[in-house]
This record gives C-alpha cells, sequence and structure tokens, in this order.
C-alpha cells in the first residue's frame, strides 16, 4: 500500500491539474483538498475547509464566529464596505457562485436582439424595437463579479496545494537521499561494529522518552559510538603522532583526535579532510561537555531537538568516515 505522503503527493499534482486545466468545477477541487489536509494532518486547513464546505458557521446573533472569519480571510473573501466603514465578507458557497454564472450564461444566450425587418413603403421609416443590448451588459456585469469572487477562492486553493506539493516532493528528494545514506551506513557500521549499531538503537529508545535525562543519555551513547568506531579505524596507540611539527595525543580517550588522523591518512582532498575535521571537533567539543558534566553529578541541560540534531551529525559523519 502507499503511504500517506505518497497519496497526498499525489492526490495534490491530481488537484493543481484540475484547477490548473479547469478540470473539474472548484467545489470539486475543494472537496479533494479536504482529503489532501487529512493526509498530511494539517488539521487547521481542514477546519478551513470544511467551513467552505459546510457553510460559513455563524453565532446566536447571525454573525460570523471566529474560526468561520479565519476560514473567509484565508479563502481571500473578506472586503472593505465603504458603507458601513468596515470589513465585511463574502459568504455565498463556491457551487452557489459556480451555478449562478451558469444560469447567467443561459439567461446571455437568450438575450440576443431578433433581426427585425424595416422596410415599408411609407417615407417614414417606423421605430426600430428596444434591443437587449442593457440586459446583455448587466448579465456580463454580474458574471465578471461572481467570476472575481471565485478566481479569489481558487488562487487560495491554488497557493495552499502548490505549496503543500512542493513541501511534500522536497521531503521525498531529502528522504531519499538520507535512506540511500542510512543503508550504507547500517551496513558498514554492522561490519566493523555490531557494538555501535546497539548502541545507536538504545539511543533511538532515549529519544522516544519524555525525560530530559534520557535526551543527555543518547547525546553519551554518540560519544561511546564514535569511540567503538574510532577503536576499529584507528586503534589508541600510546606514543603521539607528529603532524606538521606538533605533537598529537592518539590514546584510548582521544577519540577525535584518532579520527582525524584517520581521515588524514585516508583522504586524498584537503578540502574534505578540513571539513570533516572541523565537524569531529566541533561535535567532540560539545560530546565532551555533555559527558564531562554527567561525571561530576551535575545536569547537563539538551533539548530533545538538541539532541535529535546531535544523533544526526554523528551518524552523517561516520557516514563520511566510512566512506573512506
Amino acid at each position: 500500500m502507499k503511504s500517506r505522503s505518497d497519496q497526498a503527493l499525489e492526490l495534490s499534482d491530481e488537484i493543481l491539474q484540475n484547477i490548473e486545466l479547469s478540470e473539474v468545477p472548484l467545489q470539486t477541487a475543494i472537496q479533494k483538498t479536504l482529503r489532501l489536509a487529512r493526509l498530511i494532518n494539517d488539521m487547521e486547513a481542514v477546519e478551513w475547509v470544511r467551513e467552505e464546505l459546510k457553510g460559513f458557521s455563524k453565532d446566536a446573533n447571525g454573525f460570523l464566529t471566529s474560526t468561520a472569519w479565519e476560514a473567509c480571510k484565508r479563502s481571500n473573501r473578506t472586503f472593505y464596505d465603504e458603507d458601513s466603514d468596515g470589513e465585511k465578507a463574502n459568504t455565498q458557497s463556491v457551487s452557489v457562485l459556480e451555478q449562478s454564472i451558469e444560469a447567467l450564461k443561459e439567461r446571455m444566450k437568450v438575450a440576443y436582439d431578433v433581426n427585425v425587418s424595416v422596410s415599408s413603403a411609407s417615407q417614414f421609416n417606423p421605430p426600430l424595437p428596444p434591443g437587449n443590448a442593457r440586459e446583455r451588459q448587466a448579465i456580463a456585469s454580474q458574471i465578471a463579479n461572481l467570476t472575481e469572487k471565485i478566481e479569489k477562492v481558487r488562487s487560495s486553493f491554488y497557493d495552499y496545494i502548490f505549496n503543500v506539493n512542493f513541501e511534500l516532493k522536497f521531503s521525498d528528494i531529502t528522504e531519499d537521499i538520507f535512506s540511500r545514506k542510512r543503508l550504507f551506513v547500517d551496513k558498514k557500521l554492522t561490519e566493523i561494529s555490531p557494538d555501535a549499531v546497539r548502541k545507536f538503537v538504545s539511543v533511538h529508545e532515549n529519544l522516544r522518552s519524555e525525560n530530559n535525562e534520557d535526551w543527555a543519555n543518547a547525546v553519551h551513547s554518540c560519544r561511546r559510538i564514535l569511540k567503538d568506531v574510532a577503536d576499529v579505524l584507528y586503534p589508541p596507540k600510546a606514543e603521539p603522532v607528529l603532524v606538521n611539527n606538533k605533537s598529537i595525543k592518539v590514546g584510548e580517550d582521544q577519540v577525535i583526535n584518532r579520527l582525524i588522523q584517520y581521515v588524514d591518512s585516508k583522504s586524498e582532498s584537503k578540502r574534505f579532510e578540513e571539513l570533516v575535521g572541523s565537524h569531529l571537533k566541533y561535535l567532540g567539543e560539545r560530546l565532551d561537555s555533555v559527558y564531562g558534566a554527567a561525571n561530576k553529578g551535575s545536569h547537563a541541560e539538551v533539548s530533545h531537538e538538541e539532541a535529535e540534531r546531535y544523533i544526526i551529525f554523528t551518524y552523517l559523519l561516520i557516514g563520511d568516515l566510512l566512506a573512506l
């Protein structure tokens, strides 16, 4: 079965085509938009579309409710009324507007001027019967007015669906990219360090918690995962290494130093070395600060969003290391 995201993307493509090519009445496109909003769990949009479909709700005094008023604004239905010196809203449903336009078009078809013969033996031409030009002008004006109202609503729905479609496609692209990366990292990591894979599972469990201490524990696990990877890629050495006439420790606790030395020994791109090295140093410093605070018995403040960011960063960095 297709995922909700896939269904939403397919449906948004369909509605855009419906509107762009005028394949269906706007009312039908709005009905489809309700399903689209439900598929992506956009409850604000659900309320908006429901107001459009069921009629704008009113309170006991006959005024629009706050929900209905917001829906009217979102649908470009509001306007400034000079007579009342205030803002009002057109609340006619799209289906009524569309039916009214069709009825006016039928009236226009019969509001033509019939052919009249004015031949006469008299030297005076008889008066011409009145034509229907004024009626046609009035009908055309009504059609233009109703069409303008519909087009405002149409543009609001088109903009919403277009944005949803773009977001879904962008999300699909990034998800596809990350999925390929994940498959590669999972396979390679399982081969070199099954323990690191198990720690990532533990990290996931900690992130599902509502306790911020568990989020900090997830960050601690990232530090241990990096050590597991470093132990395989660049095992600790008792003696420092010399880099640009500078002595660098690469012992048991110098995890980041060891990983940087691994990158230096494997990469042929100086730019790649600098980029990954700077990322490793930044991540290492942050992980060490959280780890150090825990060792001192204090609580390091780590938000859920921050923990997620460090975990993703750790995962992607490991992917870069394993790709060398």
